[in-house]
């Protein structure tokens, strides 16, 4: 008789268990608001640290990330698992120009820009072939939460699958909806979306969205949008426009919605006040015929009048005449 199947289905553990359970050292170079976000993400999870050119020590401290001043680049990356790059755009290439390269190999960098293909051709031209590199854009504001935000990546090049793996299992246990995606696709469906997002929220600013008892979903939606992006910093749109080949058709486009609505404005404008002149003159023009009739009405009246006695004259005959033409 064989063996009776087990009745307890249960897993002791999961696959993304044992990925998540290996403690990774990471560390952030740039500590602007997007790196402490995402390092208060990880601080239970895993070690960090953080070099930036300003003193951040007191923000990693914080953050419970161990800091770093940038002349000892060369400590800061020693011993690092994974680097995070959470500089904008515009100084991807001049940081990438100052690091120690050689002692990124072996590492996984990881690049977090709104952009893709730009970075990720930044990145595999100057880093050494066995450097691991992951391109990600997790599409949130810093200070919201990571649960059912997308994040976009591309595993460029990935020697070590298991480091990477952990890496991304971060945003996974966060219940992040992790969405792999080629740079050249990221940068076609989401970059134009992210640009006129980001561009709408700057021009949004507090005088314009005052504080409401009430609110709509429209306007709701129109205050999220300047939250988000309140806090972000220039360099970081600068590199969305700069790097956008659309970009500047975008803009030009909403220079001429906003100028086209302001057409319509006064076109609307002029029309209504054209429409309440004619009501106007046609109100003067029906008053001065009532005025000239009502004269008509009035003069035959005085005419009837002086008529009537003329017409009593003729009929007062004298009656020996009438009486003689009778003899006749």
């Amino acid at each position: 008789v064989g063996k009776k199947p087990s009745t307890d289905l249960r897993l002791a553990s999961l696959p993304s268990d044992k990925e998540g359970s290996r403690q990774l050292n990471i560390g952030f170079i740039g500590y602007h608001s997007f790196g402490q976000y995402l390092s208060r993400q990880m601080s239970s999870q895993h070690k960090l640290r953080c070099i930036d050119p300003m003193d951040k020590s007191k923000d990693a401290e914080k953050n419970n990330v161990e800091y770093f001043p940038n002349f000892q680049m060369s400590k800061f990356l020693q011993g690092l698992d994974v680097v995070i790059i959470t500089v904008p755009m515009t100084e991807l290439e001049e940081t990438m120009e100052t690091l120690p390269l050689e002692k990124l190999r072996n590492k996984l960098v990881v690049e977090m820009n709104p952009l893709k293909v730009y970075p990720r051709t930044v990145l595999t031209n100057m880093l050494p072939a066995d450097t691991d590199i992951l391109c990600m854009n997790p599409m949130t504001a810093a200070e919201l939460e990571l649960d059912g935000v997308p994040i976009v990546y591309e595993k460029v090049r990935i020697s070590d699958s298991l480091r990477a793996d952990c890496f991304l299992s971060i945003f996974e246990r966060a219940r992040s909806q992790m969405v792999e995606m080629s740079a050249e696709d990221h940068d076609a469906y989401v970059a134009n979306a992210e640009f006129v997002t980001h561009l709408t929220g700057r021009l949004l600013d507090r005088d314009l969205l005052p504080v409401t008892p009430v609110r709509s979903k429209e306007y709701s939606a129109l205050c999220n949008v300047a939250e988000m992006t309140a806090n972000d910093q220039f360099d970081m749109f600068y590199g969305m426009f700069k790097y956008n080949d659309q970009a500047k058709d975008m803009l030009n486009t909403m220079r001429e919605n906003l100028a086209r609505v302001e057409r319509k404005i006064a076109a609307k404008e002029a029309y209504l006040s054209a429409s309440a002149e004619m009501k106007n003159t046609d109100r003067q023009k029906l008053i001065a015929e009532c005025r000239l009739l009502l004269r008509e009405m009035a003069r035959s009246e005085t005419d009837s009048m002086q008529e009537k006695p003329t017409l009593n004259k003729k009929k007062d005959v004298p009656s020996g005449t009438s009486s003689t033409k009778k003899k006749d």
